[in-house]
């Protein structure tokens, strides 16, 4: 597998975990890297240790994404950017959460698309990359809107696919269980307890193993697409039934 057809990718959501691994992993198969974050300066170490370009950047934010992003030429796009909200009911999930989600994880997506999307298809070649998640296809309690988003996310994938027909273009996701970025912390008021009960004793998922699967896919021969790749720990399951048993 290589990936000598691309010369320049975008990673958003770049300055830790999966996002950072994957452009550590683009940087070393040789391709000019643009890294992404909201943070300039989580972005500083991570442009010093690989040589990626920093770029900081809210893409929520229409224009500022189209003038950043727009004259790249990006052949790669790893739609990766992500908020999660505490967790609570669907009820119950507060506007500003619910905002900050639509905002980065659907409509940061969208922005980048319209960024980088014609020029692949004026080029007759590109690959996009969306981090999904287990949460769109399966119902986690606890995290209803992060889930939506995420469920919003694969049906976006796949009518790009229906959009980029015939363009040469490839559209993958990459759909992952419970990877230790310390994201899940965000779940819990309490930090620690949040450690301990996602991490503690566990054998999750790590980011270079969702990196290497992105390779994977971006390395694939032309004429095969990835579409779709659930990952999940060899030790977490889901799925199965409960019942509410009433009393008589």
């Amino acid at each position: 597998m290589s990936l000598d057809r691309y010369r320049t990718a975008i990673v958003t959501g770049a300055s830790r975990g999966i996002g950072a691994a994957t452009v550590r992993q683009l940087r070393t198969s040789g391709l000019e890297v643009y890294a992404v974050a909201r943070s300039a300066d989580d972005l500083v170490s991570l442009a010093e240790e690989t040589g990626c370009r920093p770029l900081a950047l809210d893409v929520s934010h229409r224009e500022a994404v189209l003038s950043a992003l727009g004259a790249l030429d990006a052949d790669i796009l790893i739609n990766n950017a992500s908020a999660l909200s505490p967790a609570t009911t669907s009820w119950e999930t507060a506007p500003d959460d619910l905002d900050a989600l639509l905002d980065v994880n659907l409509r940061g997506a969208f922005n980048c698309l319209a960024a980088t999307v014609p020029g692949m298809k004026a080029r007759g070649l590109g690959h996009i990359v969306n981090i999904g998640s287990m949460g769109g296809s399966w119902a986690l309690p606890g995290m209803p809107a992060y889930a939506m988003t995420k469920a919003a996310l694969h049906n976006l994938g796949q009518t790009l696919r229906l959009d980029l027909h015939g363009s040469g273009v490839r559209v993958s996701e990459i759909a992952p269980g419970r990877v230790e970025t310390g994201m899940h912390i965000a779940l819990l008021a309490d930090r620690e307890e949040g450690r301990r009960r996602f991490y503690e004793g566990v054998e999750s998922l790590q980011a270079v193993d969702i990196a290497e699967a992105i390779m994977f896919v971006l390395g694939a021969p032309q004429r095969m697409d990835v579409t779709y790749m659930e990952i999940v720990p060899t030790d977490q399951s889901y799925g199965g039934s409960q019942f509410h048993r009433r009393g008589v």
